[in-house]
């Protein structure tokens, strides 16, 4: 690791100090221990101080608290932060299986995501020390990874916090601080169940000891081991996850049906443009055909739903009477998932001893293991883009899965595709002598779009590891502070398919052969052959894996430096030396397609429908960085926080970031603060060295310049689907910067009671942004460059990915509060207020793109929601504390449907707020027993109804970013200490 000279001079004398610390308690060991006033360092300073109130937000949370919540992960606790906006980083929405190849990486993941900056915007410590960020995406810290039965509190640093730790603490900081000591063991389960039947319920065990003690006997020992389990919850569970409610503005952007395959039209099939009459007296030409739909039965195939409501609610997606009528569509958002299902184990092994009388040493090891599945809708294709004619020097995949099924090759000479269905074929369907169909031609094969409803829903498999081993040493020195310590972390993930998938030669095969049934009738079964030959097709096995590594040294010294009429001039001076790595392997075995071609449904182990093809090659950075931080005494009342840091990044250059801080106490019981300083975010070495993937759009969209008014619009160029495009790293990203700062007030206006306000406001520059084909065809003409035309200026393929975009502007207030209520009975009653008003958050994509304003509209990302409110209240005897917390959020505009449809009711609507009460009781009554029991969701309040479309956002008809959808939820635990 290169070190320039200050950095290596900070970091000898560190150890020169630690030496000097402990030579100093040797040789004092006999003697008495100075007296010191004891200091504690907190989140977002390098000096250690007496703990009050101070300059910075800083909002903690205890161990009872998570509990007389009745929240059980980190994930439990940030979800009901009211400063962690609302986003699609939990566990249900971040496994989606749409979006770009870097919003795939980290299915089932947790991540933080304070003021909305999104997850590389909030740093998240583990007492004070980096941890690796997750396995395959390399952007940030999976919140799994946080061992939360070995927690004592949680500090939430409200405030930018890059003078101090560097990058991606524009946000804030998150710290869960670990138990110091344990005494004895503590075995603990928990069990939670939703009212409703389904899925959803929550199992964890637990069990911590320790031995030793630090005071008596110079040091301590403690352990902690949690497995914890989440059963899947799915939208057949609950009545409200639809997708198909026509009545509410709701109807799913399908074009597949679950059983009878919809018949489509293509040049020398049996349907042809531009369609067919059907009947003797209906001059409509119909383009689409399904004999389900023609006898009014789509909903008698599972999650089969009518499209007759489509032209009426999405006709700017290109569903039309012509396209629509006689066409049944699939409801998906039914079959996706609600609750993630997985599994986590996490522990903690630390031992603390002194070194002499002056200085702490530690060593700790911190690891966990998550594996969740993520559940999706069965793929959807069309046969009319697979391959036209092959031979077997140029298809030899497809000629050996043809060989083995013992089927003859197509003719080279067909002049269609491979996979529609053949007129020899035993299940063909002529539409014409069946239902009237008066243009169908039963000589020709039969193009169609089908859903893979007989391979089941598609599952990914993922899994994470997070590991850290710490050892440090913290001291003083007279009245000087010292910390030492090095780390080294290491997280590791993988995908794997589980379910859902198929070989793309082998699938092309058995559907050219005729012996798979794309026309299945409700209650029909394929036959035996067929169940054979779709298991032959079948994909199994690991599909990607990444790593990151980072090794930290941190060293500082902190204490008074002179002394001036209002107290001590304290400093601080300190060095942070990392070593990044990350790795991500990609789809090494396997070729992951979207769509027949020739030449990908001949690629060596050619999936169809699997997420993604990019690696990364291996990449390691060294980022060096010295801080200083003053603490300057001016008046009695007036105090003044300056800190500067100066980081160089390996391959992107050096930064530095001031910080200036004031608190004003005028009177006792009244404070003023505030803040201004810099920050910088690194752009991860996945947005810079991605490699490029080929990926296709989801949902219909209308080809700007060919179809500048589509709704109502029958022209193809209005109902584009899966359309290629291609997306990856970015080498040429710059860091983002941000301006910041924050002015506030705390005061007490009764004894016991605190309340503060605090007004923030962060400006971002060079923001870096996944530019998705939605937006680039939302600004056309900006982007238009990023499109590729073939010569009749189709488009046949879209440049996405990473960019540095134009910035924002984010403003809010925070409010908190924190009062204990003497009761005459000697009890208390302890209540906390937490909420956050967020006044605006203005975003610009790209110079050239208006500021569009996100507070209170939803996004497919962040819903920036103008309240987030946290109240709990407890009532506390000496064997009973009972809790009532309430959580709000506020509702928002829906997604706009202006260019979906005409009809005024379904282009703007309202979401409703959404509240939840909890009410939880622990009773200590009985000798090292402790019991707790609670019902969450107190009023079982569903979630809001959401028009939005499930291709953009998870959730149909409900958004998992704001709600919870397993209602109201039994919860039971105990803990006994047993010695």
């Amino acid at each position: 690791m290169k070190l320039n000279t200050l950095a290596r001079s900070l970091m000898l004398l560190g150890l020169g100090t630690s030496l000097g610390a402990v030579a100093q308690a040797q040789d004092a060991a006999s003697a008495q221990a100075p007296q010191k006033i004891e200091r504690v360092e907190v989140t977002g300073s390098s000096i250690k101080r007496v703990s009050d109130e101070g300059a910075l937000p800083l909002e903690t949370i205890t161990a009872d608290q998570i509990r007389q919540q009745g929240l059980n992960s980190a994930e439990d606790v940030l979800r009901m932060l009211s400063s962690n906006a609302a986003n699609a980083n939990n566990a249900v929405s971040s496994n989606s299986v749409f979006g770009q190849e870097g919003d795939r990486l980290a299915g089932g993941g947790a991540y933080a995501n304070l003021r909305g900056l999104g997850p590389t915007g909030t740093l998240v410590l583990l007492n004070g020390r980096r941890l690796s960020n997750q396995g395959t995406s390399g952007g940030s810290v999976d919140l799994n990874a946080i061992p939360i039965e070995a927690i004592e509190r949680i500090e939430v640093l409200k405030d930018g916090a890059s003078a101090v730790y560097g990058t991606d603490a524009i946000g804030g900081v998150i710290n869960f601080i670990l138990k110091r000591e344990v005494h004895g063991a503590t075995v603990g389960a928990t069990y939670s169940t939703p009212k409703a039947p389904g899925g959803g319920q929550q199992r964890k065990v637990n069990l911590t000891a320790g031995f030793g003690d630090l005071g008596q006997q110079g040091f301590n020992v403690m352990g902690s081991i949690t497995r914890s389990s989440t059963a899947i919850l799915r939208g057949d569970d609950r009545s409200w996850a639809a997708g198909y409610q026509p009545a509410m503005g709701l109807a799913p952007d399908t074009t597949s049906s679950p059983m009878f395959a919809n018949i489509i039209t293509q040049a020398n099939s049996a349907l042809v443009s531009p369609g067919t009459t059907v009947g003797a007296t209906d001059p409509t030409k119909y383009t689409v055909l399904n004999a389900l739909a023609l006898t009014n039965q789509c909903s008698s195939a599972p999650y089969g739903v009518s499209q007759l409501a489509n032209p009426t609610v999405l006709s700017g997606l290109g569903y039309t009477v012509n396209t629509s009528t006689y066409r049944c569509g699939t409801d998906y958002g039914r079959q996706y998932m609600l609750v993630t299902p997985s599994t986590n184990t996490s522990g903690v092994l630390r031992a603390t001893f002194n070194v002499g009388a002056n200085a702490t040493g530690f060593a700790e090891f911190v690891g966990s293991r998550y594996y969740s599945l993520g559940e999706f809708t069965p793929y959807q294709f069309s046969t009319t883009s697979s391959p036209l004619t092959f031979n077997s020097t140029t298809s030899p995949a497809l000629v050996a899965a043809f060989n083995a099924l013992g089927v003859p090759l197509p003719s080279a000479t067909n002049n269609t595709s491979v996979a529609d269905y053949p007129v020899n074929g035993p299940y063909y369907v002529n539409m014409k002598a069946l239902y009237g169909a008066n243009s169908f031609n039963a000589a020709k094969p039969i193009a169609y779009r089908l859903r893979m409803s007989d391979w089941g829903n598609r599952t990914i498999g993922n899994e994470s590891t997070n590991d850290r081993l710490a050892v440090g040493v913290d001291g003083f020195v007279g009245d000087y502070d010292y910390k030492l310590s090095l780390s080294h972390g290491e997280a590791k993930g993988y995908q794997e398919m589980v379910n859902g998938y198929a070989d793309t030669a082998k699938l092309v095969a058995l559907l050219a052969s005729g012996i798979y049934n794309p026309f299945r009738m409700p209650g029909q079964s394929q036959s035996p052959a067929a169940l054979a030959a779709i298991q032959a097709t079948e994909v199994h096995g690991r599909l990607a894996s990444g790593s990151t590594k980072v090794d930290e040294f941190i060293a500082n010294i902190s204490g008074p430096l002179m002394k001036l009429p209002a107290g001590d001039l304290s400093f601080a001076v300190g060095t942070d030396l990392r070593r990044e790595f990350y790795g991500y392997s990609g789809t090494q075995t396997y070729n992951c397609i979207s769509s027949f071609t020739l030449a990908s449904a001949n690629l060596p182990n050619s999936v169809m429908g699997c997420p993604g093809n990019a690696s990364a090659p291996d990449m390691s950075r060294s980022v060096d960085a010295v801080y200083g931080e003053l603490l300057v005494p001016v008046f009695k009342s007036l105090e003044l926080d300056l800190a500067a840091r100066y980081d160089r990044y390996q391959q992107i250059g050096g930064t530095t970031n001031p910080k200036i801080a004031f608190k004003f106490t005028p009177v006792k019981d009244l404070l003023f603060r505030g803040s201004y300083n810099t920050g910088f975010r690194a752009p991860t070495p996945q947005q810079v060295n991605l490699g490029v993937v080929q990926l296709a759009t989801v949902g219909t969209f209308a080809d700007p310049v060919k179809c500048p008014n589509p709704v109502g619009n029958n022209d193809p160029s209005c109902q584009l689907t899966s359309i290629p495009y291609t997306a990856g790293g970015n080498h040429n990203l710059k860091p983002e910067k941000s301006r910041q700062g924050s002015l506030g007030v705390v005061f007490s206006p009764i004894q016991d009671m605190s309340l503060s306000v605090d007004y923030w406001q962060i400006k971002m520059i060079d923001r870096i942004h996944n530019l998705t084909p939605t937006q680039e065809l939302q600004y056309y003409p900006v982007f238009a460059n990023n499109f590729q035309r073939d010569a009749n200026g189709n488009i046949t393929s879209i440049q996405a990915g990473w960019i540095n975009a134009g910035g924002s502007m984010t403003k809010g207030l925070d409010f908190t509060g924190a009062w204990t209520t003497a009761l005459p009975s000697g009890n208390k009653l302890i209540s906390t207020l937490s909420a956050t008003k967020m006044i605006s958050d203005k975003e610009q994509l790209i110079t050239g793109t208006p500021m569009v304003q996100y507070v209170g509209n939803w996004s497919n990302t962040t819903l920036y929601l103008p309240w987030k409110v946290a109240v709990a209240s407890t009532y506390k005897t000496s064997t009973l504390a009972t809790t009532l917390s309430v959580n709000y959020s506020s509702g928002y505009w829906d997604e706009d449907h202006t260019t979906f449809t005409t009809i005024p009711q379904f282009q703007t609507r309202k979401i409703a707020s959404y509240t939840t009460m909890n009410l939880v009781s622990s009773y200590t009554g009985f000798k090292d027993l402790t019991l707790t029991a609670g019902i969450i969701n107190l009023a079982d309040h569903a979630p809001a109804f959401t028009w939005h479309d499930v291709d953009n956002a998870i959730g149909t008809g409900w958004d998992p970013r704001v709600a919870d959808p397993r209602g109201r939820t039994y919860q039971v635990s105990a803990k006994y200490t047993f010695f």
